[in-house]
């Protein structure tokens, strides 16, 4: 995507950025190392800021919901061992010499609304410098977004699906999705009772049509 920027919210500068598809080893291991370190710089910050963490669970659950961190035992590197088959396309966004973003989907996948095929969002994260944490102003915004807009378009022009992709949603992502213009359904007991939503033709068509215009 040629022309297309980010604009960082700490500086207000621009930074071009890139959307990657497929499973690239280099980018995965950037993403894990990238990544990593952030998430070890956030719990060392947790630990000192509420040292009572180390003998309260409780509160420290409660610590990781308030830092972002609800994505916490996901592994990047696993995932590659069991999500690289012809069903599964990998998108990473790459700005500033960084994976900003990491999306995973599965195709085909039987709408719920009228049995067509679309797609399924198995993984989507930005990274934990772009969630808005205790004494941190993210980095870039809309980094998810933006690749499920992609994926939606790619599923339409590539695929040759209808507009439309569904998901089981962590609790802390409900409202998002909600206010994306996704259809709730009940929770669900085969994916860790994790709430289905679905995007309607409309929904997943106008984030198509924003992937082109980048």
């Amino acid at each position: 995507m040629p022309g297309s920027v980010l604009t960082c919210r700490q500086s207000g500068q621009s930074y071009p950025y890139q959307i990657h598809r497929g499973l690239n080893p280099a980018h995965l291991l950037q993403l894990h190392e990238q990544w990593e370190a952030e998430k070890t710089k956030i719990l060392k910050q947790i630990v000192e800021a509420t040292p009572q963490v180390a003998e309260d669970n409780e509160l420290f659950l409660e610590q990781i919901h308030l830092y972002r961190l609800a994505d916490l035992g996901w592994r990047w590197l696993d995932k590659a061992l069991f999500f690289n088959t012809p069903e599964y396309q990998w998108f990473f966004l790459e700005a500033d010499a960084k994976i900003q973003a990491v999306c995973i989907i599965y195709h085909p996948k039987a709408s719920r609304l009228d049995g067509d095929h679309i797609f399924y969002v198995d993984y989507v994260a930005s990274a934990y410098w772009n969630r808005n944490r205790p004494g941190h102003t993210k980095q870039f915004g809309n980094v998810s977004r933006l690749l499920i807009a992609h994926a939606s378009h790619f599923a339409i022009t590539t695929l040759g699906y209808r507009p439309g992709f569904c998901l089981h949603s962590l609790p802390t992502a409900e409202s998002y999705y909600r206010n994306l213009g996704m259809i709730e359904y009940e929770a669900d007991a085969t994916k860790e009772n994790l709430r289905y939503y679905e995007a309607p033709q409309t929904v997943a068509g106008q984030l198509a049509r924003e992937a082109h215009r980048g």
